[in-house]
């Protein structure tokens, strides 16, 4: 037994089986059980098939870990949308403008609740049948809420994300604490997945206005957004003046905006009342009624938008925005906006101050998920740091050797470098770099505390009982 490399393993299976008997002898093993094995056998791990994997007994605080997923699924799907009316239910898998990203959400919003089914002691199928079951009840009651939108692939994503937080329970000894070579290739694989996702980022962030016929709009009055009481003079691409309208030439103004050189947009006009959401002061909409452009208020905030790939791949459209910029400006001042644009990098100048610039960073990556745009801006920025740690996370923690820490170090070097020079990010801040160091040390330390605790309980089990007095 000890010359066999899969041995721990072996060992923590059975010490994980000890809360639980194993089925009697004969009878066929249930679904959960099949998966499980062939999980393992695609991994050579035959040497545990003769393991028990099947949940463990379930103390309090599993129980609580259930009831406090289910309450914040039912606090995040049940609350109404201010002056909007319920919705019909939609027979689609992927449906909406960023229908990917609500796909995706709604896995994540699930898979701690199965997590936490498979922790308390659930079979597989229980998990995803009690997954199907609140997620379908939850989607009958939006069709009474206001502004929910009750759908198939809302019950579908759902349940699917339970069962992956059931599965990456029942095999957590598996990829916890791995044998050390399969851990140099899951580190190596996690540090090289987290460079492609920062490169990722940057490419599905880039400007891409689609071959479409384009219209210039006016302070208008569209209904996802705040209505704005300002009133525009002029409004400018280059040397080319835009009225409120279709646009005569949609092919020169998408070449003008998709320029190698750059664009310079201008934009004239007299400041109204603060709105109490973003409100369109220009913007560029095309004949499918989809955004291009926008700039616009927000309180005190400018923000503006760009059409990116992301909104093409149906991924959410973070805006970027000078926070506090029209503080100084009062209904029924002169407000000169300019914004010159290039691979994704702007400068803004308001009423000739300081020119500010804006973009998007590695960081940004999280907003193509979900982006609120009332989040305040402490709070972004601090999603932006923790995206960042989160993604060297797994590759810390799966490192053992000097030499996966030298992976980490160059693919971290790789990414926050190389990224915003062939994608249209701007430099990768210095607070970012530290949190992806930060990041990947805090899991390789947090591994070292699992795996002492694991060598405390085998300890404990490998004691012999001493017989009674």
């Amino acid at each position: 037994m000890g010359s066999n490399p899969n041995y721990p393993l072996h060992l923590r299976g059975k010490l994980q089986a000890r809360a639980r008997s194993p089925p009697l002898r004969g009878s066929a093993p249930d679904f959960g059980q099949r998966l499980l094995r062939r999980v393992l056998g695609v991994h050579g791990l035959t040497a545990t098939t003769d393991v028990y994997l099947g949940p463990v007994r379930a103390g309090p605080l599993h129980r609580w870990f259930v009831i406090a997923s289910a309450a914040v699924i039912l606090a995040v799907t049940l609350f109404p949308i201010a002056g909007a009316e319920p919705q019909r239910w939609i027979n689609c898998l992927v449906c909406g403008e960023r229908g990917i990203a609500d796909f995706v959400d709604n896995i994540l919003l699930f898979l701690p609740f199965g997590a936490a089914l498979a922790a308390a002691g659930f079979p597989l199928p229980r998990c995803v049948l009690s997954a199907a079951l609140l997620s379908a009840s939850v989607e009958f009651a939006q069709l009474y809420i206001p502004g929910r939108d009750p759908s198939l692939g809302d019950v579908v994503s759902n349940t699917f994300g339970s069962g992956l937080g059931a599965v990456l329970v029942a095999t957590a000894h598996y990829w916890l604490l791995p044998p050390r070579a399969q851990a140099a290739r899951l580190s190596w694989g996690a540090a090289l997945a987290a460079a492609a996702v920062c490169y990722g980022t940057g490419w599905l962030l880039a400007p891409a206005p689609p071959q479409t016929r384009y219209f210039a709009l006016w302070t208008p009055n569209l209904a996802h957004l705040a209505p704005y009481q300002g009133r525009v003079l002029d409004a400018m691409i280059g040397e080319v003046r835009f009225p409120g309208g279709p646009i005569a030439n949609s092919a020169a103004a998408r070449d003008a905006l998709r320029s190698p050189e750059g664009f310079f947009l201008r934009v004239r006009a007299v400041a109204g009342p603060r709105p109490a959401g973003v409100a369109p002061l220009f913007a560029v909409y095309d004949q499918h009624q989809r955004e291009i452009l926008l700039l616009g208020p927000d309180r005190d905030d400018l923000v503006f938008r760009f059409r990116t790939r992301a909104a093409t791949w149906r991924l959410d459209q973070p805006d970027m925005r000078l926070v506090g910029a029209l503080r100084a400006v009062a209904p029924g001042d002169s407000l000169d906006v300019t914004v010159h644009g290039r691979r994704g990098r702007y400068a803004v100048t308001i009423n000739s101050s300081a020119t500010a610039a804006l973009g998007f960073t590695l960081g940004s990556g999280w907003a193509l998920l979900m982006y609120p745009e009332s989040l305040p801006a402490w709070l972004k920025a601090l999603l932006s740091v923790a995206w960042v740690a989160a993604l060297w996370v797994p590759a810390g923690f799966w490192a053992r050797t000097r030499r996966d820490g030298s992976v980490i170090v160059v693919t971290v070097t790789i990414a926050l470098l190389g990224a915003p020079v062939v994608t249209s990010l701007r430099a990768t801040p210095v607070l970012h770099w530290a949190a992806a160091v930060l990041g990947a040390v805090a899991a390789a330390a947090y591994r070292l505390v699992v795996e002492g605790r694991e060598r405390v309980g085998a300890a404990g089990e490998a004691r012999p009982q001493q017989p009674a007095a």
